[in-house]
């Protein structure tokens, strides 16, 4: 179980890189949302939710290819943008340069977001494809050798180039970003159900902002509403004991 001082580090870490984020964020204009527990620490407990470990930021598919080209120009200092080794990462992660092996491995992580179609059959078809798209992806990375259906799909998985995967993930972006609709789909592991999907509504016409750390950050508009799809009565809070780890459960 982590304790108190290895969660404080994490945090201090943390901290440091979202200040790096924010700043080049402000430089470029670039457009980003706290989501997920960072969200839900911002509103609840400004700040963090006391046993998370990392800062979750959602962008949309053209802000973060914008902010891909910005951190390979931009002198990070003591930070750095990748994707650590055996992580089997699609998305780069920002991360403090020795860091990957501390206990609770701090990092800004990014999730990415695009237009989905109003029809809930297509929007749920594409969410599945994408998983699976994004899981082949880890399992062609990883070195972990398991069971035997297991390898035989990370033989499959090997057939395939990093780019196919990459790029059939970009094209179901940019073919979908194209399309006015309802709804924005989130590319994340848990796309099995809806609550991976944005309305298009909640994020708002003007910049919303909320207290992280003392810090000014982005949220949606209609955070409620996220929130309430995502955790239930997201202000009180609901945590139990899973392998020595605290997590947040929906209600």
């Amino acid at each position: 179980m982590l304790n108190e001082e290895l969660i404080k580090e994490n945090h201090q870490i943390c901290l440091e890189l979202l200040d790096k984020f924010l700043e080049i964020c402000e430089k470029y204009d670039v457009e980003y949302y706290l989501a997920f527990g960072s969200c839900l620490g911002t509103i609840r407990h400004h700040g963090f939710i006391p046993w998370d470990i990392n800062i979750d930021v959602l962008m949309k598919a053209e802000e973060f290819q914008r902010l891909e080209s910005v951190m390979q120009q931009e002198d990070l200092g003591e930070m750095q943008w990748c994707c650590p080794d055996g992580s089997s990462r699609m998305f780069p992660l920002l991360m403090k340069k020795g860091t990957w092996n501390h206990p609770t491995h701090p990092n800004l992580d990014f999730s990415i977001y695009f237009r989905a179609s109003d029809c809930k059959i297509v929007r749920s078809t594409i969410r599945k494809v994408s998983y699976f798209c994004i899981k082949m992806y880890k399992l062609k990375n990883t070195n972990v050798r398991r069971s035997f259906p297991f390898n035989i799909l990370k033989w499959i998985a090997t057939l395939f180039s990093d780019s196919c995967y990459t790029k059939f993930i970009k094209g179901i972006e940019s073919s979908n970003n194209r399309k006015l609709s309802n709804y924005y789909s989130v590319l994340l592991p848990s796309v099995w159900d809806n609550r991976e999907e944005i309305k298009t509504e909640w994020f708002g016409k003007e910049p919303v902002y909320g207290n992280f750390e003392g810090r000014k950050v982005r949220i949606l508009e209609n955070y409620h509403e996220y929130l309430t799809m995502r955790y239930g009565d997201y202000m009180t809070p609901k945590v139990w004991v899973d392998k020595g780890g605290y997590k947040h459960v929906a209600k």
